[in-house]
């Protein structure tokens, strides 16, 4: 396999060379005919021939990482609210049902905020887009913090919703486009891993604050350590969004708006990073649109573009059930639903979960329970004392610790697909991780001990994300340019609203019929990874 791998990488490098040697020998025949005539007729290069040109160094390592900490950011933004669950529940005054509200409350923000922010990216740009969703969401999140009330916190997580709504599915479309073909499945699984990182980072996070007594409460104002958590969770998007002021805007994009001149500075300086040479020295003088439908920049008053606007968007995402995309994009829907429905339903209780078989454990340390046998007792054990009138902390540490561990998890997997995506190809990860990730989801009701629960949770997250890396190679490159954002948002559409059934489910059940959620998310995952095997398969193939 290692051999057969490499050959394979060999293969797209001698390509690569000789598209870049096609491209010049044109570069030198162009020089002289407009030499000897004073114009040049020539119908150019393709996208594919003009990216690669560039070379692959310092500009694509650099991409990868900012779109990877936007990755990180949003990840970090999701799972900060279910970890403080525990320790924000006296304060906000929250039960099991308020909880499942608050942790779908950003996805009801993401649904909204991916579909605006994408069809905005596809009109107007997605660098400039990419960073006020970036803004929006680090502002929110700080705000959040210093807010008094449950009303007031879930209308702000909402807001941050929206935000991390945006930068998702615009990430992909921005980061894919830089990329040539050979490459662009492992860069795109590098920034899918960036999700983990997040992950790891939110669980330090909250290990180094949540469980101290820092910050400082007033009779009419508070500022504890979860609130001090959720302001540092909200810093990495705003970071982000400074790193993305020097990052041009995507070449592939720029065609597309027939700013044909702007793609070819891009480029340029694309290749002056990469390979510390002079722009002049970059081959491509030409690029042939002919296989991207071309739009135009127009400019219009306010009233006029906001019209322009609402049109285009109406008319973008009716393009996407026309009939040569139709059979494509309704079964993203329903993968991307089932998947968000299988792993927000359960991996976003996983800290909740944690904490209440931790302090089941730690006045029953010879007991061997389930999951749902220890709510069930939680629940039935609490007597007239509330937790909230206890003296025990709200956060058992040990609890933060197992989220750390299942944050780390998925690292095999993430290496995996960047090493192995281009060659095993999207359709093999997709599948073979829905299924096996549906399987491990129905054996969490039957374990018994906290050390298989914690094993079980990191299996879970670990197969997870092998078809999270793969779908969103997918959702990159089964559109066209011209509907690549929209497609993200709306596909992402149906995603959230998974998301969000799967934590509601989970916070209505999860003290009736614990068993009841947890099935649904195994059928639903089981479901979702058969629907896989419809989709092409587009692993090195260009983009349209």
């Amino acid at each position: 396999m290692r051999l057969w791998n490499l050959r394979g990488d060999v293969s797209g490098e001698v390509s690569r060379k000789k598209l870049i040697t096609s491209a010049m020998e044109r570069r030198v025949l162009l020089d002289s005919v407009a030499d000897q005539s004073g114009d040049v007729d020539d119908e150019g290069d393709d996208y594919e021939t003009a990216i690669s040109a560039t070379g692959y160094g310092f500009f694509h390592y650099w991409l990868v990482f900012i779109g990877g900490f936007a990755n990180a950011s949003d990840a970090i933004e999701i799972l900060c609210v279910s970890i403080l669950l525990p320790a924000a529940q006296c304060d906000l005054n929250m039960t099991s049902t308020d909880k499942g509200w608050l942790s779908s409350m950003v996805f009801f923000g993401m649904m909204v905020g991916g579909y605006i922010w994408g069809c905005l990216g596809d009109i107007y740009g997605r660098r400039k887009v990419l960073m006020v969703s970036l803004v929006v969401n680090g502002l929110a999140g700080i705000i959040s913090s210093l807010v008094q009330t449950f009303p007031a916190f879930l209308c702000f997580r909402f807001i941050s919703g929206l935000g991390v709504g945006g930068s998702i599915p615009l990430v992909w479309a921005y980061i894919s486009e830089f990329q040539p073909a050979d490459r662009r499945g492992g860069a795109l699984c590098i920034i899918a891993s960036f999700w983990m990182v997040g992950n790891v980072l939110v669980a330090v996070f909250a290990l180094a604050i949540i469980p101290f007594d820092i910050g400082f409460v007033t009779p009419s104002f508070s500022y504890n350590s979860w609130r001090i958590f959720l302001t540092l969770c909200a810093l990495p998007s705003l970071i982000t969004t400074i790193f993305m002021i020097w990052l041009p805007e995507s070449p592939m994009y720029l065609l597309l708006k027939g700013q044909h001149n702007e793609a070819i500075n891009v480029l340029q300086e694309m290749f002056t990073q990469n390979n510390l040479k002079s722009p002049r020295r970059y081959p491509v003088v030409l690029i042939n649109t002919s296989g991207l439908r071309v739009q135009g920049n127009t400019n219009q008053d306010c009233w006029k573009s906001f019209i322009m606007t609402l049109s285009q968007t109406f008319h973008q995402t009716y393009a996407l059930f026309g009939r040569s995309l139709f059979r494509i994009t309704v079964t993203m829907l329903l993968i991307n639903f089932s998947i968000q429905f299988g792993y927000y339903g359960l991996w976003l209780w996983f800290p909740e979960l944690f904490n209440r078989l931790q302090q089941y454990y730690n006045e029953h340390p010879d007991d061997k329970v389930s999951v749902c046998s220890v709510i069930d007792f939680h629940g039935n054990s609490t007597g007239d004392t509330s937790p909230c009138e206890s003296d025990k902390p709200a956060v058992d540490p040990q609890a933060l610790v197992n989220t750390l561990i299942t944050a780390v998890a998925p690292l095999p997997s993430n290496l995996w697909t960047i090493f192995f995506m281009d060659s095993l190809g999207r359709k093999f990860f997709l599948v073979f991780s829905m299924l096996l990730s549906g399987v491990t989801a129905f054996g969490v009701y039957f374990v018994k001990t906290s050390t298989d629960n914690i094993i079980l949770a990191c299996v879970f997250g670990a197969v997870s994300t092998m078809g999270f890396n793969a779908l969103d190679c997918l959702g990159a490159e089964l559109f066209p340019t011209h509907l690549r954002s929209t497609a993200l948002a709306v596909t992402l559409l149906a995603a959230r609203i998974g998301a969000i059934a799967g934590n509601v489910l989970f916070g209505y059940f999860v003290d009736v019929h614990c068993a009841v959620p947890m099935f649904m998310v195994a059928f639903l995952l089981i479901a979702g990874g058969s629907l896989g095997f419809l989709l092409p398969n587009t692993t090195r193939a260009s983009l349209t």
